[in-house]
């Protein structure tokens, strides 16, 4: 699967009109990071493991490098390369709610070593957090 992360600005969340594919998306909400936060943190909450691994590793806080997160600072999210990554592919397991079920999924990355776009193999991201 491929995941995109695109960013817009609006000036307020009435001037844009959202229509997500019914198969692709359950449900839109505008929250603050702090609400996000609390969100993850809801046991009962099933939130897609991509975005949650996207989220905690890029969009909040900390980021890779010390450069922070996305969403720490909007106006050098969108208006610099910064945060731009245009020759990796991140790898990622699912995390440990979407592990198991019928087709008992697991940790695979781990274990495996994944070929680079030039076909030698590099090291892969595992995360079940």
């Amino acid at each position: 699967e491929i995941d995109y992360v695109l960013f817009i600005t609006v000036p307020s969340k009435d001037s844009i009109t959202l229509k997500p594919h019914p198969d692709e998306v359950d449900d839109v909400c505008w929250v603050t990071q702090s609400k996000l936060l609390e969100m993850f943190a809801d046991k009962d909450l099933l939130i897609s493991p991509w975005f949650r691994l996207i989220a905690n590793r890029w969009m909040i806080g900390g980021g890779e490098n010390g450069k922070g997160g996305w969403w720490d600072d909007l106006d050098r999210t969108m208006n610099t390369d910064d945060f731009c990554d245009y020759e990796n592919i991140h790898r990622f397991d699912p995390p440990t709610e979407h592990l198991g079920g019928g087709g008992d999924a697991g940790p695979w990355l781990d274990t495996k070593e994944a070929p680079s776009a030039n076909g030698t193999v590099e090291d892969t991201v595992g995360d079940a957090s």
